[in-house]
């Protein structure tokens, strides 16, 4: 028998079938029948020939397959016939979609996987996709099924690299790096940027391949440890292209991207060197503004513990030779920035306040928690505008506050003047506790002193880059306080939180012992701060015990915080503890898995909660499957109410950089049995969405206004307040406009409760924080995870139990300006950014406006024509009857009568109104310019562009637009319009007086004050 046969060898039997051009065979049940012949003769022409007919004949091939199977493993039969056996039921199991087990047997087929190289056809296309998702579940660490273990690793290694040959032959690079990642290959990710800046490369695809495998390190790569190998490769191979940008003198070496790798890998002492090279070089107009712009970058990233270690390795500060960068690094002048735009550019209405009171004094009896919350209200309207003057205005309406509300009350200084550390002990200084030194301190009372100790803190702790000197005598003056006020639970409290704020990341353990002193003196009130506190100091620091003395003791302590937490009764001490374990997890991602689960697992509700925060935190902005998986489990079956919220919050951290995933997880969980679990999702779409005015996530929130439970309605009201955080009048149908109408109304609204009025002062004060001109930002801007906002939003969360909890969304409150420097830190005024919208889009809401009462108006009353005639035939009649001098009773009776007539016709009618000509609306323009300093709402960055061409050009692209950008002046000999930072009491001084000179009484030019004053008058 002669059967055609197009295979020539042993390595081209997977492509023999589409290359054959055989006759069709109309049915392959005879040949199937061969296959169990005695003849192996018979045997290897009916596999040859099933071979050349298997795509068409696959169904029919199908029900043989455990015999083609068996043949191929039959080692009896010839090498040769095995691999066609395995060929053959490979392209069945192809035809089947099973594409991991065709490629069991392609591998057994084919050891070499030759097959791979080629293209255009869909069985090597499913072999290859099969091949590398294995490949990458094998590498790391997926669950291992018994197909893949009896698939060669080498193999798939094969059909891997000849992937990534075929990728630098098309020089698709990205698509390579894509293979390296994923499989978590640092050397494979090493020898495709190897390949990529040879010299062959164009630079422009160099440099979009290096953009491209950071930003998939950053925000793909879910292993922590995987990505810190990755990082080490980029950064490797980065610092060979800046070497030669270096040595060549080039202008337009991406100094940020590499010092923001250099900052993800922990390395303070290579940018502290990259920073004095720059300062230091020749070059010094352009390098010297690039440092400055490093310096500005590194302290926007709200990391000060790295931005400090990077201070202590400058020698250019160390040897105090440029006070400019000690400035920026240390002096808090990013601090000052923010501050001065917040007080200058507040936009606040007054009226909403003054209404707010009105509305709250109508009901007659006082109310002490909705007083409180419009003590909150006004602080967060005026977060870091410095701007107290309703209190200051209204001091009877704020005595009315007592007790834990008048330790509230005080705090919210801290808020209101949050980063004016300069005048901070000067405004506190009314309220602030006696040196414990020269009076005792008095077990009762302390509320105001508390609370002003709590206040410092606010004020040093809300902006990561305040003055660092400030903030450490603020953090001694607190630590005198809190070691020797132990007798007063109330001080204690304000100073604990205040030593945390100030000491936030510092790792210091002398702190940590002090607190616990506090902590241990079993104090509820006290404890509670002092176990937050610990967590303040330690954010971040996670629980594995390394060879680092401090690492061992910050394990040891630990192990006693969860000990304590098991023998105390007081339930504020063991949520104390448990939320400062969940701040020590801040970043640690999977480092911190094995302590959260011992957690997870315990029988105090209290504990799970702290756990369930602890792993939003550790997960934060990480996207991670596997924290997504755990938090929607536990909010669907963990049995405390508090866990399952704190679980259903967690998803908005964890998932921050993709935030319109957020609505799409929680919309089933909206309409849950559970209340808390519809609280919390409500807050979770305002965390994710804050300030983006999202249409979508309106519309899911706006049914649970109108929700059954008032605290629902509560979180429902903070939710869409997030998120119409910074819009317009004009955002999402006008629908915002409805919305403040709604809150306003609430509180007039007698059936309402206290705690859904309560969702409607916080969310208006929510609505217009920092007068307007702050979000909610995690750090989409910079790339980094702003850990002030991650921290401080998950300690504002807990004033679900503890109310002055209220104040820590001021750690979370982020300015969002752009302000333009020169190298002098002095703004040029002419610096223009172009935003390609509609200026209503991003125009501060209207103010309200005062009502005026209405005067009532003098009607004129007007007469009849038939009047006017009658009066006139009467005159005549009159004239007439006296010059005949005749007067009868008739003419009385018909004068009396016509007067009846003449007042029963009059009528009164409304004064006519002028015609005013309605002016022709003009069109609104599609673009307009903002003037520097300005502010760019998160919404609007997008939209906004910079002129390369005027007059100060920004010294590196600024991408993403926001915070300070430094500039080079294109005319530098032209003059220049420039204005200067300010302290807020600078800015409010007046004006120093004109030169003048002065001439005592009796000199012939002496000037008589009075009558120049008079004179001035009349002019």
């Amino acid at each position: 028998m002669m059967l055609a046969s197009n295979v020539n060898n042993n390595n081209n039997l997977l492509s023999s079938s589409s290359s054959s051009s055989s006759v069709l065979v109309p049915s392959a049940l005879g040949l199937l029948s061969m296959i169990s012949d005695p003849s192996p003769m018979v045997r290897s022409a009916a596999l040859k020939r099933l071979l050349t007919c298997v795509d068409t004949q696959w169904h029919e091939v199908a029900e043989a397959l455990p015999d083609l199977e068996s043949l191929s493993e039959d080692t009896t039969e010839t090498n040769e016939d095995r691999q066609y056996a395995a060929a053959i039921a490979s392209r069945v199991y192809f035809h089947l979609e099973e594409p991991v087990h065709a490629l069991r047997l392609a591998c057994s087929s084919n050891s070499k996987a030759t097959w791979a190289s080629r293209r255009g056809d869909a069985y090597t296309d499913a072999l290859v996709r099969a091949a590398i998702q294995l490949y990458v579940q094998l590498r790391c660490g997926g669950e291992e099924t018994a197909v893949a273990a009896s698939i060669d690793m080498n193999q798939l290694e094969q059909v891997v690299d000849v992937m990534l040959e075929r990728c630098y032959a098309d020089k698709e690079y990205t698509h390579a790096l894509g293979i390296a990642l994923e499989s978590h290959h640092p050397v494979k990710l090493q020898h495709v940027l190897q390949k990529c800046f040879s010299a062959t490369t164009p630079p422009d695809i160099r440099l979009a391949t290096l953009q491209y495998s950071l930003h998939a390190c950053v925000h793909l790569v879910t292993s922590k440890a995987f990505r810190l190998q990755a990082l080490e490769v980029i950064a490797e191979e980065y610092s060979k292209i800046m070497w030669v940008s270096t040595t060549n003198n080039n202008t337009t070496a991406d100094w940020s991207t590499y010092c923001q790798i250099q900052q993800l890998l922990n390395r303070p002492q290579v940018v502290a060197t990259i920073m004095d090279t720059l300062l230091t070089s020749n070059n010094q107009e352009y390098d010297e503004i690039m440092a400055y712009q490093l310096g500005f970058d590194l302290v926007q990233t709200g990391d000060m513990g790295f931005v400090n270690r990077v201070a202590s390795h400058l020698t250019t500060i160390s040897n105090n030779n440029n006070d400019k960068m000690n400035k920026i690094l240390k002096g808090g002048f990013l601090g000052e920035l923010a501050l001065n735009f917040l007080h200058k550019q507040s936009d606040t209405d007054p009226l909403i306040m003054e209404h707010l009171k009105k509305a709250l004094d109508e009901k007659g009896g006082r109310n002490s928690v909705l007083h409180n919350c419009a003590v909150v209200c006004h602080s967060y309207m005026n977060a870091g505008t410095t701007n107290d003057a309703f209190l200051r205005d209204h001091l009877d309406w704020m005595k009315k506050a007592s007790n834990w509300a008048k330790f509230s009350a005080t705090a919210s200084l801290g808020v209101i003047h949050a980063s004016h550390t300069t005048e901070a002990m000067a405004l506190l200084e009314p309220y602030l506790p006696p040196s414990p030194e020269e009076n005792p301190v008095n077990p009762a009372g302390g509320y105001a002193e508390g609370g002003s100790l709590y206040a410092l803190g606010l004020i040093h702790g809300s902006n990561a880059a305040c003055d660092s000197n400030k903030r450490k005598e603020a953090c001694d003056y607190l630590r005198n306080h809190l070691r020797r006020s132990h007798a007063n639970e109330v001080i204690s409290h304000g100073a604990a939180l205040g030593v945390g704020l100030t000491a936030a990341g510092s790792q210091d353990m002398e702190i940590v012992n002090e607190l616990k002193e506090l902590l241990y003196t079993d104090s509820a009130v006290a404890g509670e701060a002092a176990g937050i506190a610990l967590g303040l100091v330690l954010v971040g620091s996670g629980y594995s015990n390394n060879a680092d003395a401090a690492t061992d003791s910050i394990g040891e302590l630990v192990q006693e915080l969860k000990h304590y937490s098991r023998d105390t009764q007081h339930e504020k001490i063991i949520r104390g503890i448990a939320m400062g374990l969940a701040l020590m997890a801040y970043g640690q991602e999977e480092q911190a898995d094995a302590t959260l689960e011992e957690m997870r697992s315990d029988r105090d509700p209290i504990l799970r909660y702290g756990a369930t925060y602890g792993l939003a935190l550790a997960y934060c902005g990480t996207g991670s499957n596997k924290a997504i998986r755990i938090l929607l489990h536990t909010a669907v079956s963990d049995v405390s109410d508090d866990v399952r919220m704190a679980a259903v919050i967690g998803l908005a951290f964890v998932l921050f950089r993709t935030p319109e995933r957020v609505p799409q997880l929680v919309k089933l969980l909206l309409e849950s049995f559970n209340p808390h679990v519809r609280y919390a999702s409500c807050i979770a779409v305002g965390i994710a969405m804050a300030g983006t005015g999202d249409a979508e996530s309106i519309s899911l929130l706006e049914p649970m206004l109108e929700d059954m439970t008032d605290y629902v309605r509560q979180g429902a009201l903070l939710g869409t307040s997030m998120v119409y955080m910074q819009q317009s009048d004009v955002c999402n149908g006008r629908k915002i406009k409805v919305f403040r109408e709604k809150m306003s109304n609430m509180l007039r609204d007698k059936h309402q409760s206290t705690l859904t009025k309560m969702g409607a002062i916080l969310g208006t004060g929510v609505l217009d924080a920092g007068g307007r001109n702050c979000s909610l930002d995690f750090g989409e801007r910079c790339g980094f995870t702003r850990m002030n906002t991650a921290v401080g939003l998950v300690l504002w969360l807990q004033h679900w139990h503890w109310f002055p909890m209220m104040h820590m969304l001021s750690l979370a409150l982020t300015p969002t300006f752009s302000i333009a420097l020169n190298k002098d830190f002095k703004y040029p005024k002419n610096f223009e950014i172009r935003c390609n919208s509609k200026p209503s889009l991003f125009a501060y809401p209207k103010r309200l406006e005062e009502k005026k009462e209405e005067k009532k108006k003098r009607v004129e009353t007007v007469a009849l024509s038939t009047t006017a005639k009658e009066k006139a035939r009467l005159a005549r009649r009159r004239a007439k009857e006296e010059s005949s001098g005749v007067e009868t009773s008739g003419s009385m009776e018909v004068d009396q009568t016509t007067e009846d007539k003449k007042e029963s016709m009059e009528m009164e009618a409304e004064p006519e109104e002028p015609v005013v000509m309605k002016k022709k609306r003009e069109a609104e323009p599609l673009s307009f310019t903002l003037k520097n300093p300005c502010r760019i709402t998160k919404s609007q960055i997008d939209f906004c562009t910079i002129d390369s061409n005027q007059r100060y050009r920004p010294i590196r692209s600024p991408k993403p637009m926001g915070g300070v950008i430094l500039v080079t002046d294109a005319s530098p000999g032209e003059e220049e319009d420039l204005g200067v930072v300010k302290a807020p009491y600078m800015e409010d001084e007046a004006e120093p007086p004109e030169p003048f000179e002065w001439a005592p009484y009796g000199h012939p030019e002496y000037v008589d004050p009075v009558a120049a004053t008079a004179h001035d008058k009349t002019d």
